[in-house]
This record gives C-alpha cells, sequence and structure tokens, in this order.
C-alpha cells in the first residue's frame, strides 16, 4: 500500500510525463457541470453585474408600462425608455461575450501551459480548467468558467497562433514602415482578437508563442500517431 507522500509523488511525476493523461479528477469543465449549454450561458449572463443590471433597468420598465399603461404620456416615455435600454443591454452584451481576453499575462499563462503540458486530445481539458481558474482569480473573468471546453481553448490558442504568426512574416514580408497598419492587426477574427502588435514586438512572448507553436504541432501528430499506429503518419 503507498503512503500518501507516494501517491503524491507517482501524481507529480505522472504530470512531468510529455506523454500522461492530464485528466484530473477535480478538473471540471462547462461542458461536464452544466446540463446543456443554455444553461452555461445563463449562468454567465447571471453573472455579469452590467449585464444584469440592464436587465433589472428592462423588467423595471416593463413593469412601469403595465402599471401606468392608461397614462398615454408615460407610456410614450416608458416605451421609448425601454427601447434605449434594450439597446444598449445588446451593446452590453456584445461588449462582454464578443471579445476575447487579450491580456498579456493570460497569453504568456496560456502559452506556458502549452508548453509545459503539451497538450492533445482531452488533455486540452486541464488547459482549459488552468486558464479558467487563472482568469477567474485575476477577475478577468465573471466565472471560473470562460472556456467552455477544451476543444474551445484550443481553439482559442491556435487560432492565437495563427493570427500573431500570419502578422509577423506579413510584416517581414513586405517590409512596410512602422506606423503602417497590417492587415491583421486592422481585421477581427470570430473569437474578437486583434491588434498583435504588442505580442510580435515583445521578444520574450514572440519566443514562447514559437516554441508553444512547435510543440503543439508535435502534440497533435503524437496523438494521431498513437490513435491510427498502423497508418504511418508522419
Amino acid at each position: 500500500m503507498q503512503t500518501p507522500s507516494e501517491n503524491t509523488d507517482v501524481k507529480m511525476d505522472t504530470l512531468d510525463e510529455p506523454s500522461a493523461h492530464l485528466i484530473e479528477e477535480n478538473v471540471a469543465l462547462p461542458e461536464d457541470t452544466f446540463s446543456s449549454h443554455l444553461s452555461y450561458v445563463l449562468y454567465e449572463i447571471a453573472h455579469c453585474k452590467p449585464i444584469m443590471f440592464m436587465i433589472i433597468i428592462i423588467v423595471s420598465l416593463i413593469s412601469l408600462i403595465v402599471l401606468f399603461h392608461d397614462n398615454d404620456g408615460c407610456t410614450v416615455i416608458l416605451v421609448m425608455s425601454l427601447i434605449v435600454a434594450s439597446m444598449a443591454l445588446v451593446v452590453v452584451a456584445a461588449f462582454t461575450f464578443g471579445k476575447a481576453i487579450t491580456e498579456q499575462e493570460f497569453m504568456i499563462k496560456l502559452l506556458v501551459e502549452v508548453i509545459a503540458r503539451k497538450p492533445a486530445g482531452k488533455e486540452w481539458g486541464t488547459v482549459a480548467y488552468n486558464m479558467n481558474q487563472y482568469l477567474f482569480m485575476k477577475r478577468l473573468w465573471y466565472t471560473p468558467y470562460y472556456f467552455y471546453s477544451g476543444k474551445k481553448c484550443h481553439e482559442f490558442f491556435t487560432t492565437l497562433i495563427k493570427e500573431v504568426n500570419s502578422g509577423s512574416h506579413s510584416d517581414s514580408s513586405s517590409n512596410s514602415a512602422e506606423d503602417t497598419q497590417s492587415p491583421v492587426s486592422a481585421g477581427k477574427t470570430s473569437n474578437g482578437l486583434n491588434n498583435f502588435d504588442s505580442i510580435r514586438s515583445d521578444p520574450i512572448l514572440m519566443a514562447y508563442v514559437l516554441k508553444a507553436t512547435q510543440i503543439e504541432k508535435e502534440a497533435q501528430s503524437e496523438y494521431w500517431r498513437k490513435q491510427y499506429p498502423d497508418a504511418d503518419l508522419p
């Protein structure tokens, strides 16, 4: 029978192994916690103070419209206020959930997680869990459930790497002036990522990006070789 210290050592050693299964029993992601994606979205909305504030205003306005429906003057004013509040709610929701978090320490944390853990397949769940905890503790997000699943975290990472690398290649090949805005920094991806100039200008961050890109590619190749051992994959 193993002692508690031996169990701890075994767990630590297992985490250090590149090919180890990284999903632990206490790793819970939104896709595991919530019964549906809708319930997850409702939970996120309920814990977003700006959105809840706007919802309270809208509900209050609707209640006032019902109470003062006989007063045409008040009704017109309240209806106009309701329309404005509804539009404001859409703007707040789009601003809150439509943009990605691009805080520098968060991106460094994500890159280091990939470098250290070499995730592939379900192992991205551990990375997503760690990033969710980090964002919540640093108060960069309202709940510890920013990434719905490991797949979403992987998609975020690959988009980040793709945009940063494509922008750096574009800059080096075009030899454009320093004050010229690149297509990548001017554009915006579906994940809300934009303006990567701060990453490209930081040599430490770029070193992490290149290292994480290489390791993620190797981890994916190794993962699929194990899935199809007879396919003679490169």
